[in-house]
Order: structure tokens, then C-alpha cells, then sequence
């Protein structure tokens, strides 16, 4: 089941299943997050944006609304 990033919390591992916007969607995919990409949260601010992912060993902070763009799915321990 797809998930959106935003509402991810921390520790919580995922897969990168799709990027929905298309005017983001290139941005994000030159730092880093590509679709079947294994990721996990990092951190969240204190009111919830921005949000840091781990991106092959570098941290990744992204907006709380770039973050509803991204489609994920949990990936279960």
C-alpha cells in the first residue's frame, strides 16, 4: 500500500514508489530520490517541516509539500 512521505515518521524504512508532481520531480530525482530507492526519516522538525531522509549515507531535507508529492511504499522489518 502507498503511503505519501509526508506521513512518514521517523526511523520508519521506505521504497520510493512514485513522484507525482511534475514540476518537482526533477529536482528531486537530481539529489537523489528516484523511484525504487530504499530510504529511511531521519528527522522532523518540531512542527512537522522539513523533513531530513538518509539517501545512500547524505541527508536529504526536503519541504513538507515536496514530501506529499513523493508516493512510498513501508517496508516492513
Amino acid at each position: 500500500m502507498n503511503v505519501r512521505l509526508s506521513d512518514c515518521k521517523i526511523g520508519e524504512e521506505v521504497e520510493v514508489s512514485k513522484i507525482e508532481d511534475g514540476n518537482i520531480a526533477p529536482t528531486l530525482i537530481e539529489m537523489g530520490l528516484t523511484e525504487k530507492l530504499i530510504t529511511q526519516i531521519v528527522l522532523v522538525a518540531p512542527l512537522g517541516d522539513p523533513i531530513a531522509i538518509d539517501i545512500n549515507g547524505f541527508i536529504l531535507s526536503i519541504r513538507k509539500a515536496e514530501a506529499h508529492q513523493v508516493l512510498v511504499k513501508k517496508i516492513k522489518p
